[in-house]
């Protein structure tokens, strides 16, 4: 008979202190990049409340305004879709490369629009991203760990 996930838990060595902290680490950024996304979501008016006035910070830049309004739309999505997956555990490797993907194109956003506070803010972010790819080997309490490769 197959154990359940908590049976699995408990049996055997307790998880590392550094695994731990990994789980508590990815949980957070994971938690920051799903609820960006899924308040700007579900907010009244949708995301155009929070996309409109973003939009018209790249009017005086050279980014075609077509361009800057179709990828505006889909952050929030983005946001939702990789910090669920951060959040669970699932994929983490790929949500991790894709994440940090998504933040040097909004790096790139930021700088063409001279936010140096944001790209500060970015830079921060690249820094979580690259501590948990660097230790993917910690990821102790994560759905990557029951699925089948």
């Amino acid at each position: 008979m197959k154990n359940n996930f908590l049976d699995e838990l408990t049996a055997g060595a307790s998880p590392t202190n550094m695994q731990i902290g990994y789980f508590f680490m990815r949980i957070m950024l994971g938690v920051n990049l799903f609820f960006h996304g899924f308040m700007r979501i579900i907010q009244t008016g949708g995301v155009a409340v929070w996309e409109q006035p973003m939009a018209t910070t790249f009017e005086e830049t050279f980014l075609p305004m077509a361009l800057v309004h179709a990828f505006l739309y889909m952050i929030p999505y983005i946001e939702v879709l990789l910090g669920a997956m951060t959040l669970l555990g699932l994929y983490t490797r790929w949500a991790l490369l894709a994440g940090v993907s998504f933040y040097v194109i909004l790096m790139f956003g930021h700088t063409v629009r001279q936010n140096w506070a944001g790209v500060h803010i970015i830079m921060h972010y690249g820094f979580y991203y690259w501590v948990l790819l660097v230790l993917l080997g910690q990821n102790w309490l994560a759905l990557d760990n029951r699925r089948a490769d």
